[in-house]
């Protein structure tokens, strides 16, 4: 067994993986951000309403959802580096293609079909098991700062998209941002990120039998299925997810349809992405040292208020901003809490599983999120009943995580197998 290292030495042996996966976790978050700005220039060209529009990324999200645990326990066998390279490239490509959209309706379907295939290759599942094989005491932090990537994409997605289209058009933006975005992540993937088994196989001395598996502690995927902690962080995770992809992707038309200019808009919805960092770390670096239910109650329960300072009850752009970044706040500290409670609950042994079926949870909220919201604005002509609907659900899932109990110790695996 490898000596325990210290949170300081943790991060002084792999911050350079954490890096790279930090900006490949933004390329990841930039097909769901960047939608709200592509909407106004692929509706005006091509007539789609907004129900439409929003298919794609039910798409990718249903697809995200029943492949998660394939992922998963691909992962837990061969290790996350080789699939997340290959996935980046791939959709890179596929991105780009979107500039070949004609207004047939099925191509749009088509694309989003096939990056939402290869995107299994490096969701958050892959990057989150691959950080928390190579941390344990740092583990949160490093969490955090990994999935701080989709913060990333968040803030610079929908600014990038919309001064893109404004000087060149919606299909160069398309090129730009695919390849461009995917580009930058493969030239730090590649040299700089290693978990646990690619770490093995590259100190390994030459001609030596590698072992044959790595075994991790923590539950069986059975038990994992009949512990209530970790159905409750699922069950959280999906009801946030739910309301928080509706909101977000059209986020940039919430703020816009309250009689906010268009580039004034996307400056606000950027900041939720701000928040979102913000959150992510914030939460990251707390939950190394604090256990409880208060802050994985509280970052779920400042998102209620955000949303409800949404609906359009308060006048004037102050409400608007402060609503939007505790959104974006939740956003970012609900999926920092859910991925590492879920590493302390279930532990690593079949983490890819376990965590793939969590995030194929939430992928299936982010399947129906955004043509919910789609289609109450194309039925109600505003987001006023979504953000209504919004608010309580996301205090209800706060309220998931009250009374999880102490972290469980779980038995050296390697005593189980001798």
């Amino acid at each position: 067994m490898e000596e325990a290292l210290t949170a300081r030495a943790e991060w002084r042996r792999s911050w350079p993986t954490v890096l790279a996966a930090m900006i490949g976790m933004s390329f990841y978050s930039v097909i769901t951000y960047s939608l709200g700005t592509f909407i106004g220039p692929l509706e005006r060209e091509f007539g789609w309403s907004r129900t439409a529009l929003s298919s794609g990324l039910t798409i990718f999200a249903g697809i995200s959802m029943l492949g998660g645990p394939f992922v998963g326990v691909l992962l837990d066998r061969v290790g996350t580096r080789k699939i997340a390279i290959a996935g980046l490239a791939i959709c890179g490509c596929i991105f780009a293609a979107f500039s070949t959209l004609n207004g047939a309706l099925w191509q749009w379907i088509a694309l989003y079909v096939s990056y939402g295939l290869f995107a299994l290759l490096f969701k958050s599942t892959v990057w989150s098991a691959g950080i928390s094989s190579v941390f344990t005491h740092g583990r949160s932090l490093a969490l955090a700062v990994m999935l701080s990537g989709a913060a990333i994409g968040q803030t610079f997605a929908p600014i990038a998209a919309n001064a893109l289209i404004n000087a060149f058009g919606w299909r160069v933006a398309y090129i730009a941002i695919g390849l461009g975005w995917a580009g930058v992540s493969l030239l730090l993937v590649v040299p700089l990120y290693f978990d646990a088994k690619a770490r093995v196989a590259r100190t390994a001395v030459p001609n030596s039998p590698l072992p044959d598996k790595i075994i991790l502690p923590g539950l069986t995927v059975r038990e994992a299925s009949r512990d209530s902690r970790v159905i409750r962080i699922g069950l959280a995770a999906l009801l946030s997810s739910v309301v928080g992809s509706g909101v977000t992707v059209h986020l940039v038309r919430i703020v816009s349809e309250t009689g906010i200019p268009m580039n004034r808009a996307v400056e606000i919805a950027a900041l939720a992405g701000v928040a979102g960092l913000v959150g992510k770390l914030a939460v990251g670096w707390l939950l190394d040292k604090v256990q409880g239910s208060l802050l994985p109650f509280s970052g779920f329960a400042i998102g209620a208020l955000g949303h409800f300072l949404l609906i359009g009850l308060f006048g004037g752009t102050t409400p608007k901003i402060v609503g939007v970044m505790c959104v974006g706040f939740a956003s970012g500290a609900g999926l920092q809490i859910s991925t590492y409670l879920a590493s302390r609950y279930a532990g690593m042994r079949n983490f890819g599983a376990i965590f793939g079926t969590i995030s194929s949870a939430m992928m299936a909220g982010a399947a129906f999120g955004p043509l919910f919201a789609g289609m109450i604005h194309d039925a109600t002509g505003s987001y006023d009943m979504l953000e209504s609907i919004a608010a309580p659900v996301m205090l209800l899932a706060a309220f998931m995580f009250v009374g999880l109990g102490s972290y469980p110790v779980f038995r050296n695996p390697e005593d189980e197998f001798a």
